[in-house]
């Protein structure tokens, strides 16, 4: 469950806590009020019969009952309450009760049993009635049970009425302004997610509220500081390929004219000793033969080294005609075991350095793996470009790699792969094909890649 329902329902259950409060308040003081004015009218009868004595022993009179009953009924203001005058002796009593009938209880049959088993309902006011030091009776108020409930029903659906009505309304309007506020934080885990994609150019726009500006200039500080170091990161990897390609370049031209005139000089010198040999001493020839054997496999040896240190073809002939040579090595190398085509486009000879090179070496690489591991039947290589400022080169094959194994482990060679790419600022997606072969999409920028933009949302 997100942020924004968790707040829902709190404030929900807070509203329900509080509509319940409201209702034993409510109750409460219907109860506390039915008492009250139980009391105060037991206190005006009091004072009216109070009266009615005083005025008895001024005059002298006693010819009028005592108590009056019309004074009663003046008094008792409470519907379907009784009010009763209880003599000390009992031989006079006076009753008047309002009683309201009631067709059908108007209320749930479940609220009247808790009313009565919370309240007072039935409650009596019990005044005693004193004239001159002497008493004269008792005065009792009995509130009628079933008004009282009712009474106290009615109150309770009109305030659950309106709480309820305003709770929803608080809720909805406070709910509004939770997903108002909150929306920033749906941009900010867009962002991350991105970053944490790969996609640092990614920016989390500024909003209005100052805890979420600040935290997306922080976030935004964060990016920037990992961009920064991903391009020295880069660049550094950059140089040290670059680095490395020098080496190899000079370990090459250094092995070509030291190791490989050595050898030159070598099977020279052996020709020489076998044809002098055969005229003065023919017993050596068989060995000055395989001084010749030896060092004519060194030879071999030595050009397929000069080969994978530094081809000559990339200086010399270009990217092309380099990538088609290695392509007609591999195909007679595996002698028909694995078909290797190679789809090249036009004018990728004129690719700025470091390119040509690390082309060169990720198909070569790419090639390696495909020998050591997929045991493929087949493999297609395309280089081509996709705009003015990318250039894609994809490598599949049909053999036995599956989604399970990539996502295992990745090899030497792919991890190679992709911290070449890395460096040259591009991006590598390694995926396999449904019935099996891997396939590496490679997207190279001919040019450094554009500055950070920031995202077109506003908070």
């Amino acid at each position: 469950m997100n942020l924004r329902l968790q707040l829902f329902f709190r404030i929900m259950l807070i509203g329900f806590v509080c509509l319940i409060c409201s209702a034993g308040y409510v109750l409460y003081q219907t109860d506390q009020q039915a008492k009250i004015e139980a009391d105060l009218t037991a206190l005006r009868i009091e004072k009216q019969l109070s009266g009615q004595l005083l005025e008895m022993f001024s005059r002298y009179d006693s010819s009028l009952g005592f108590p009056n009953s019309d004074i009663l009924q003046q008094l008792n203001g409470l519907s379907g309450s009784c009010v009763q005058f209880l003599s000390r002796s009992e031989s006079r009593r006076r009753n008047l009760c309002n009683e309201v009938i009631h067709d059908e209880p108007r209320w749930p049959l479940w609220f009247g049993r808790l009313y009565q088993k919370l309240f007072q309902p039935n409650y009596e006011a019990r005044r005693q009635l004193f004239f001159h030091a002497m008493t004269y009776g008792t005065i009792l108020v009995s509130l009628n049970v079933e008004t009282e409930i009712a009474r106290a029903w009615n109150n309770l659906r009109a305030i659950l009425g309106i709480l309820s009505a305003s709770i929803l309304a608080v809720s909805l309007l406070v709910f509004m302004t939770i997903n108002r506020m909150l929306r920033p934080a749906h941009l900010i885990v867009r962002g991350l997610e991105k970053m944490r994609q790969g996609n640092l150019q990614t920016r989390i726009p500024s909003f209005d509220i100052r805890e979420w500006r600040h935290t997306s200039e922080a976030i935004n500080a964060l990016a920037s500081s990992q961009q920064q170091i991903m391009a020295e990161n880069r660049q550094l990897a950059l140089k040290l390929i670059n680095a490395q390609e020098e080496e190899h370049r000079f370990i090459s031209r250094e092995l070509h004219d030291e190791f490989g005139q050595c050898l030159a000089g070598i099977n020279a010198i052996t020709t020489s000793i076998s044809q002098t040999a055969r005229k003065e001493c023919p017993s050596i020839v068989s060995e000055a033969e395989n001084i010749g054997h030896i060092s004519a496999h060194m030879m071999s040896a030595l050009r397929g080294l000069l080969t994978r240190l530094r081809p000559a073809d990339i200086d010399e002939l270009g990217l092309t005609h380099s990538l088609e040579n290695l392509i007609k090595s591999w195909n007679q190398r595996s002698a028909g075991t694995t078909q290797i085509h190679l789809h090249i486009a036009q004018g990728v000879d004129t690719l700025p350095e470091p390119l040509p090179v690390n082309l060169y070496r990720i198909v070569q690489e790419a090639l390696t793996n495909i020998a050591k591991h997929a045991e493929a039947s087949e493999a297609n290589i395309e280089l081509r470009y996709i705009n003015a400022q990318q250039l894609m080169l994809q490598i599949d094959d049909n053999g036995k790699a599956q989604r399970e194994m990539l996502n295992q482990s990745k090899g030497v060679g792919l991890l190679g792969i992709s911290e070449r790419v890395t460096a040259l600022g591009g991006e590598i997606i390694i995926d396999t094909h449904y019935d099996g072969g891997l396939k590496l999409l490679i997207i190279l920028p001919v040019k450094p890649p554009s500055a950070p933009v920031a995202e077109n949302q506003h908070g």
